[in-house]
């Protein structure tokens, strides 16, 4: 990390004991930041161990009510204050939550599934240690950090950006809001109005809904299909053979309670 983006590292008192820290690589390398952000074309970020304060913080009832209890916990073990956890890519969070309970707790996580094929529960214990980053991020970028492609039905190029954690709040907020209101709700639509940042160069919000709103079927799905091929994340996927049927099951790794409470 280079000095100005130091400026905003936490200073310890005189005489007060430092908490020790780490680096997290992150999935995106910085790559889809714009330069104005703490994390441009970082490749990893420092954050301090886990300690009373964060575990004060994961049974804090206020925070988990919200839903922000991940969040609180990411900004106070994050160094550099200057970074804002809602611009964080999820990717880059998911990265650095695991990474707090790997510090914290261990690498080893234990978890029960239900098996898909005869729906018996399984017992799955994974390392942490051993997960990789989902990072297919050969792509056309813009000095903003976004990229481009060109969709195969209308021929246009359009330049997207990806979601941070205050882009899926916002998106929420607008789907809640129209099922209040009995109006029609559109998640994908809302979705591709925050990823979508031009059409042929054009960044005019009503042009990029408009777009978005008449987009064909296929350039739909093509659109989708890169933005996950193109979305840096951990890949928090297991593999398990079920213990009763035998069935090769494959899914997400679940967060369960005991994901900071192994002892629970």
């Amino acid at each position: 990390m280079n000095a100005d983006k130091n400026m905003g590292r936490r200073q310890a008192p005189a005489g007060a004991y430092t908490i020790p820290t780490d680096l997290v690589d992150l999935p995106s390398r910085g790559k889809f930041y714009p330069p104005a952000h703490p994390l441009h074309d970082e490749e990893c970020v420092e954050v301090r161990y886990m300690s009373t304060r964060e575990e004060d913080i994961l049974i804090n009832q206020k925070y988990i009510e919200k839903g922000i209890v991940l969040d609180k916990l990411i900004e106070s073990v994050l160094v550099n204050t200057k970074i804002d956890v809602n611009s964080l890519l999820i990717g880059d969070k998911n990265a650095i939550i695991i990474n707090a309970r790997k510090n914290a707790y261990g690498a080893s996580y234990a978890f029960a599934y239900m098996c898909e094929k005869c729906f018996k529960e399984n017992d799955l214990t994974i390392n942490l240690d051993e997960l990789n980053f989902r990072d297919n991020i050969d792509a056309r970028f813009t000095d903003n950090g976004t990229f481009t492609i060109d969709l195969p039905v209308s021929n246009v190029s359009v330049e997207m950006g990806l979601l941070t954690a205050n882009d899926e709040v916002e998106i929420n907020k607008k789907i809640a809001q129209k099922e209040k209101h009995g109006l029609v709700v559109e998640p994908t639509i809302e979705k591709y109005r925050r990823i979508i940042k031009s059409v042929n160069g054009n960044t005019d919000p009503l042009y990029i809904a408009s777009f978005v709103s008449n987009m064909p079927i296929k350039d739909s799905r093509y659109l989708a299909k890169i933005y996950i091929e193109y979305s840096p994340d951990v890949d928090f996927i297991y593999e398990h053979q079920c213990v009763h049927c035998e069935h090769l099951n494959k899914g997400g790794v679940p967060l369960m309670a005991n994901f900071f409470w192994p002892d629970l």
